[in-house]
């Protein structure tokens, strides 16, 4: 689908429906004040949207490959996009420009996670690694080999010292933040 549904948490009743994107929408996040939403889509763009009035503020383009994923960091000043195109890419949240493009990945990247003190994102890729980036400098800290399929997404605990994977191997890893 093309559309974002937004929803009443406690009545279940459709607060408005988001429309934009020209092609389908694979992912979507919320900031931490709940302000604006994010969406990723095969149209090769973002979009954020005004939580409260479903206006759109803002499109992000620069992928060349489908979006499959994105993220908002913890205190909501940066995105972090995720697709095909085998990157990664940082955008300022309030202006919505590119901040970064974490590339090393050979395979398409199908998910990201951000720490929650917003040190480091986490991707995952179909190259069957994950890497772990710095969320200020893009530097590559890590690649994080194990997996003998795709990963598919993954995920950062909420202390931040380890990190899930899961993969078309039919297995799921933990990782050691850290090391």
């Amino acid at each position: 689908d093309k559309t974002i549904k937004v929803w009443e948490a406690a009545t279940g009743a459709e607060r408005f429906t988001l429309a934009g994107h020209t092609h389908w929408v694979n992912a979507c996040a919320i900031s931490p004040d709940g302000a604006f939403i994010v969406s990723a889509s095969d149209d090769k763009t973002l979009k954020v949207w005004d939580a409260v009035t479903g206006t759109e503020r803002a499109t992000l383009a620069g992928h060349t490959g489908w979006v499959n994923a994105c993220e908002i960091s913890p205190d909501g000043a940066f995105i972090v996009s995720a697709s095909w195109d085998k990157t990664l890419k940082v955008w300022d949240a309030a202006m919505g420009a590119k901040r970064a493009t974490l590339a090393g990945h050979t395979g398409a990247v199908t998910a990201c996670a951000i720490s929650p003190d917003g040190a480091f994102v986490l991707s995952a890729s179909r190259d069957n690694t994950l890497k772990v980036w710095d969320a200020v400098t893009g530097a590559e800290r890590a690649t994080l080999a194990g997996h003998t399929g795709a990963v598919t997404t993954c995920a950062i605990s909420p202390d931040g010292t380890f990190v899930v994977s899961a993969s078309c191997d039919k297995t799921l890893k933990v990782w050691d933040a850290a090391t």
